[in-house]
């Protein structure tokens, strides 16, 4: 058996009823440092994970899976970054 990647290892943390429906929304910045190659292989791994979910911004990920988007936030603050998480749902305007 192989290594698990950091993104597998965080996910699978998670208790699966952290999955409500509506979507899931992370922000997340990176001040001082830059992200490097191996976070976004990391977040590839999450939506890979996931079935779905993507980026909308450079540091705004959407998703369904409310295990994912907290996924998703461990894995910035494991990189050094900050995150906001929020809940709702995508309203046509």
């Amino acid at each position: 058996m192989g290594r698990r990647s950091l993104a597998e290892r965080i996910y699978e943390e998670l208790d699966e009823d952290v999955q409500k429906d509506g979507t899931w929304i992370v922000l997340y910045d990176f001040k001082e440092t830059r992200p490097g190659t191996k976070f976004w292989d990391n977040l590839k791994r999450v939506v890979a994970l996931t079935g779905e979910g993507s980026l909308v911004q450079y540091s705004v990920y959407m998703t369904r899976s409310g295990r994912g988007a907290r996924a998703t936030a461990r894995l910035v603050k494991h990189y050094g970054g900050e995150t906001l998480i929020f809940h709702g749902e995508v309203l046509d305007p």
